[in-house]
């Protein structure tokens, strides 16, 4: 290991100790225990532990009566980090001078007698401990560290075996010393970025509530396919997404063509019951002596023509949603029935003496009102109860003309899709101005005829009559003085918008009013600002 052998007596003498009378080579058993406590301290991942092992086997291979490990901390203090003792006491002082004259001339000091040793007057752990016999060993590496051992009875206890033992020791520890550092930082940095991912991840999760909040439930996936600019759309959805979290029944109300199935939809599709199923339909579509059957479902021969068993829509939809469109067109009987499953979720089949048990949530809808159905005697007051937990009730479009030019660029989007067809301005006020008694399905619809008579531009000539303005007499069968009266001054607004191309000051003198006025008749009738 060394490239110049020294003698004894010439090693000692280097290391101001007086030279001993024999220095015996290390004797093959302790050769023995190095290697046993090498094993142990290679394989020691945890610091504290590492430290504890270094200093016993240090003990051991010099029959000392006490061992420590000092280090100099980034002040310059020695604290001794590690203290063990073979059949000694450890009360009393620390070698913390001896340490530190090891570490200050970076070699081995070792005292054949220390009580005697000239060097060690100044250590007052010496005197005050009597001790006869000091060996400290700097531990080669980046951290000033010591291995200090001690001896109370034996001058000359620790000869040049022994030195060379600890030395083989301290090189050994370095190198388990730097492993087991280079582990304990590891793990702080994998704890550290743990600590850091969980900060993000919150503060992930905050900006995307900021954001959902800012940007509304119309843009979450599950109400992707309905247009809600106007404010009060919007409203509408933010109440279907705070319902949806939960599993109560819910009633959709609004005029015909308002979009209550795409609600219903959203509803399942924002809820926990978004991966069960989803079936639809229209009760006012099925004959009243089959409903029974579509609903509940019938077993074999159950009636003429029942050749096989078939599920009904609630065990269909068991585990997810069920939407009854039109609720209200529903039989008393039905009702009946109807009652009976939502209330302890049991049903039986047509013909079948066994009842099964469904789990279902159940979204209804109807253009009706059900409140005055209720007092007439029409619709049973506790399945409406039932039915209407909570109540959704749909804008009709004429109140919400923010979304007429969003739907007019989805339905050109779904029906031309291969085709670059824009709406003029004159076309667009004429839409906007018109009441849609059939909402946004007729709008639809009117959308589908412009596609077929127009090529690149939709103009107010690709339009029906009624919505260019030809036919402006209300029809026989909607007598709404209010909504016509409203249709009427949101028409007469937009063009005298479109007539000063977007200047409210002009616009109200043509309308004779003040620009105030015109600015709250346009908030009241939900005209958009230009």
């Amino acid at each position: 290991r060394r490239k110049e052998k020294v003698s004894p007596d010439r090693e000692l003498a280097a290391l101001g100790a007086a030279p001993a009378a024999t220095v015996a080579a290390p004797e093959p058993s302790r050769w023995r225990v190095l290697v046993r406590h090498a094993k142990r301290v290679v394989r020691e991942p945890r610091l504290a532990r590492l430290r504890e092992a270094v200093v016993d086997a240090a003990v051991e291979l010099a029959d000392a009566e006490r061992g420590f490990w000092v280090e100099r901390a980034v002040d310059g203090a020695l604290k001794v980090r590690t203290a063990r003792a073979f059949g000694a006491d450890l009360e009393g002082e620390r070698p913390s001078a001896v340490a530190a004259r090891a570490l200050d001339g970076g070699r081995p000091m070792v005292s054949v007698d220390a009580l005697e040793d000239d060097r060690l007057d100044a250590a007052r752990s010496v005197h005050t401990m009597a001790l006869r016999s000091v060996l400290a060993v700097p531990v080669p590496g980046a951290r000033e560290v010591a291995l200090v051992l001690d001896d109370r009875l034996r001058p000359g206890a620790f000869d040049e075996g022994v030195l060379r033992l600890v030395q083989d020791l301290a090189e050994i520890a370095a190198g388990a010393l730097e492993r087991a550092e280079a582990l304990r930082a590891q793990r702080r940095q994998a704890r550290r970025l743990a600590r850091d991912k969980r900060r993000l991840t919150a503060r992930v999760e905050s900006v995307e509530r900021e954001l959902s909040s800012l940007r509304g439930p119309s843009e979450s996936p599950a109400f992707s396919g309905i247009v809600a600019e106007s404010e009060g759309m919007r409203r509408t959805l933010r109440l279907v997404e705070r319902l949806a979290a939960s599993d109560a029944p819910v009633l959709v109300r609004g005029e015909s063509g308002t979009g209550k199935e795409l609600v219903a939809r959203a509803v399942h599709q924002a809820s926990a019951r978004r991966d069960g199923p989803y079936v639809s339909e229209n009760v006012s579509a099925i004959p009243d002596t089959l409903l029974e059957s579509a609903l509940f479902g019938h077993v074999r021969g159950a009636f003429t023509g029942a050749e096989r068993a078939r599920r009904g829509l609630f065990e269909v939809a068991d585990g997810g949603s069920l939407f009854l469109d039109e609720i209200g067109e529903m039989s008393e009987s039905m009702q009946a029935k109807l009652l009976r499953v939502l209330q302890d979720g049991q049903l039986r089949p047509v013909g079948s003496e066994e009842t099964t048990t469904v789990d279902v949530r159940l979204i209804a809808a109807t253009h009706r009102d059900l409140e005055r159905m209720v007092e007439e005697g029409a619709f049973r007051q506790d399945l409406f109860y039932r039915v209407a937990v909570v109540q959704v009730e749909l804008p009709p479009l004429r109140e919400r003309l923010d979304d007429v030019a969003p739907l007019v660029a989805a339905f050109l989007d779904r029906h031309a899709p291969e085709r670059r067809v824009r709406v003029d301005r004159g076309a667009m006020n004429a839409l906007r101005a018109f009441s849609w008694p059939g909402n946004v399905r007729e709008l639809e619809n009117e959308i589908r005829r412009a596609l077929v008579l127009a090529d690149e531009v939709i103009g107010p000539e690709h339009l029906s009559p009624k919505v260019r303005g030809a036919e402006t007499q209300a029809p026989a069968d909607a007598l709404d003085l209010k909504g016509q009266v409203a249709a009427l001054e949101r028409r007469l607004i937009v063009q005298a918008l479109d007539q000063t191309a977007g200047n409210q000051t002009r616009a109200a003198e043509l309308l004779g009013l003040s620009r105030y006025g015109l600015q709250k008749m346009m908030k009241r009738l939900d005209v958009p600002k230009p």
